[in-house]
């Protein structure tokens, strides 16, 4: 084979093995859709060592562990209440999602721990124990994880409002927050 031939068929290996051959990679099984352009945000490349995360992965990190989990789109007033913080203030230290229950993506524990498990597998570690309230009947109203990685606090939580539920995702730089004076919204 000649180098020119050889040099097509790597760069259309690449291009193939970039693009997953066309499969949806957000997809949770049969009869699953894609999950909406918000949702699937492409992962910004992480920096090479231990150095802190930029928040454009952690944001990214935040929507692909959603979607996976077959989580409902962020909420749209939820989804940019950062965008617009000044610099220099707390509020411009994170970055969040909420999902509200719907029909199509009911939200309960059964889907608050496969998100868990999503961002477990990006490489986020449990900080302490999960934390859960229960109603009389013995049913969780409340869990609550925190994750940790590279300078980064991922706050869970799913909350069971009457039939429906939510689940919360607040992600914060640990050292923007110390820098700009915001609480530790763990104590």
């Amino acid at each position: 084979m000649s180098r020119t031939k050889k040099a097509a068929v790597v760069i259309a290996v690449i291009a193939l093995g970039a693009t997953g051959c066309g499969t949806n990679a957000t997809s949770t099984g049969a009869g699953a859709t894609a999950a909406p352009p918000s949702a699937a945000r492409t992962v910004s490349p992480r920096p090479a060592g231990t150095g802190p995360l930029t928040k454009d992965v952690v944001r990214s990190d935040l929507d692909t562990s959603a979607a996976g989990a077959g989580l409902p789109a962020n909420a749209p007033e939820f989804a940019g209440m950062n965008e617009d913080a000044p610099a220099g203030s707390p509020r411009a230290c994170g970055v969040g999602y909420k999902g509200y229950s719907t029909k199509i993506a009911p939200v309960d524990t059964a889907r608050f721990d496969r998100m868990v498990g999503e961002l477990r597998g990006r490489d986020w570690q449990q900080s302490g124990e999960r934390t859960e309230r229960k109603g009389k009947d013995g049913a969780v109203f409340e869990a609550r994880v925190i994750l940790k990685q590279r300078g980064w606090t991922v706050v869970t939580q799913y909350r069971a409002l009457r039939q429906e539920g939510d689940i919360t995702l607040m992600a914060y730089d640990d050292a923007c927050m110390k820098k700009n004076g915001g609480a530790d919204p763990l104590s």
